[in-house]
């Protein structure tokens, strides 16, 4: 499974902080520990700070290839502006992630482009016009027309990546099992992906690494490709070195093993 380290977010007081102050040390201690945890692709969300989002990223973006110029990045913001401004400020020797489009007209034009352009991999959201899907029917349509407008586009649908969009259990309870069920229905359109963002899955509830560990191991059993998580939590590097494991992707436990031995199994 691709994993996509998540803790570069300005969500979080302390990422929030360092972009703030421009604390390079503590970012590429965050990005150093994901990927030494095995994340691939580390994201990179700074919406959410009282700066300027492109200034944020491009510095961001500095910081990390200067220090780290294999590094994989994700791109993960919902101005498409900013999107732009990381793809030309990234010339690192890694690979790029968009986060991402929707099934909206408007954003697909304007995301795809850049995508086909810089020859990126893309995550699509199973949302539209009319908002969040609730049935896993409902994602697969809207995946279908995502599909669609991208072929057309000319991207390569093997590098499209489709989030069915995990939803709180705590309030939600029913959506965990749609979005298992939507997994391989999605992945029968053709020649796609598909991708979570984790942690939502257990938005609300205390032991969030108990859930999330849990619905990991369910979501690769259903055929999941990629998550975005966070791979310093032992829960969920203990969940991903069994399920590995388990679904015979490990070839003779070397992986887990290797687990064990760094210490990242509960």
């Amino acid at each position: 499974m691709l994993i996509i380290g998540e803790r570069i977010n300005s969500t979080r007081p302390r990422i929030e902080e360092a972009i703030k102050a421009r604390n390079a040390a503590h970012i590429l201690k965050e990005a150093s520990a994901q990927l030494r945890a095995g994340a691939d692709y580390i994201d990179i969300n700074c919406a959410v700070t009282t700066g300027d989002e492109l200034q944020d990223m491009d510095w961001i973006i500095s910081v990390l290839q200067s220090e780290i110029p294999e590094i994989n990045i994700c791109i993960d913001s919902p101005n498409y502006r900013a999107i732009e401004k990381a793809l030309t400020v990234y010339k690192g020797k890694g690979k790029i992630f968009i986060n991402s489009i929707t099934g909206e007209e408007p954003r697909i034009a304007k995301i795809l482009p850049m995508a086909v352009k810089y020859k990126t991999k893309l995550i699509a959201l199973t949302m539209d016009e009319k908002g969040m899907p609730n049935s896993a029917a409902e994602r697969v349509e809207i995946a279908k027309k995502i599909v669609e407008h991208v072929k057309k586009g000319g991207f390569n649908t093997e590098d499209l990546y489709f989030d069915a969009l995990i939803r709180p259990v705590a309030t939600e309870p029913g959506q965990a099992l749609e979005f298992l069920r939507a997994i391989p229905a999605i992945k029968g359109l053709g020649n796609v992906k598909t991708i979570c963002g984790l942690s939502n899955v257990s938005f609300g509830l205390p032991h969030r690494g108990t859930v999330n560990a849990a619905f990991l191991s369910m979501a690769a059993a259903a055929g999941l490709d990629a998550a975005i998580l966070d791979p310093t939590d032992r829960h969920i590097s203990s969940a991903m070195a069994a399920s590995a494991v388990l679904l015979n992707e490990d070839q003779y436990c070397a992986g887990y093993i290797k687990a064990f031995r760094d210490k990242r199994l509960i």
